[in-house]
């Protein structure tokens, strides 16, 4: 074998080794998850340290997005910032992260690009302040949204909501029936 095979086998058997060995840290990463308030944190360990609940609401006929309110406690005493949420199940569809402030008396909605979660902090999101607007998922009553919580050091956490009938009432309710009246601004 001349020199320049040579060194293309070599090349092939790094490329193959890294290969392999990256699939090792990933499946390693994958058994890894630990369970949590009973959803599976990814990722690096500080998606461990994390409790998810919340609900999501029915859509009425014909809506094109429905909204979804998480409650998230940090257990680590670290601060995070949530960067975005995904739709594992659906990916057609997105999360956008926003705030509701009266302006005026008028309900106005503004995006979010992240939120921040204090170490040993909770973050409660509820109708007519901050909540997640859920599009081309359609939203019904007794099925589950999974969701993924995407931090901006990288770590992940799964969750599945319970998606409430429009008629269900719940502790964090007030204002809910005024969502589809929010204007952007």
């Amino acid at each position: 074998m001349n020199h320049r095979n040579r060194c293309a086998v070599r090349g092939l058997l790094a490329v193959c080794l890294v290969a392999l060995s990256l699939g090792s840290v990933a499946a390693t990463k994958e058994q890894s998850g630990v369970q949590h308030g009973g959803h599976t944190a990814h990722g690096k360990g500080a998606a461990a340290n994390l409790e998810i609940s919340g609900y999501a609401r029915e859509m009425p006929p014909g809506a094109p997005m429905g909204a979804a309110y998480v409650t998230l406690r940090d257990l680590s005493g670290s601060a995070r910032v949530l960067a975005r949420v995904e739709l594992p199940a659906h990916p057609q569809g997105k999360v956008e992260m926003h705030t509701t402030r009266q302006v005026d008396g008028v309900s106005r909605m503004r995006a979010l690009k992240k939120i921040t979660l204090p170490g040993n902090g909770t973050i409660e999101m509820r109708p007519g302040a901050t909540h997640l607007m859920v599009h081309g998922v359609a939203l019904k009553a007794g099925q589950a949204l999974p969701l993924r919580l995407v931090f901006a050091d990288g770590s992940a956490h799964e969750a599945a909501l319970p998606v409430r009938g429009l008629q269900e009432k719940t502790q964090s309710d007030e204002g809910d029936q005024h969502h589809a009246h929010h204007h952007h601004g």
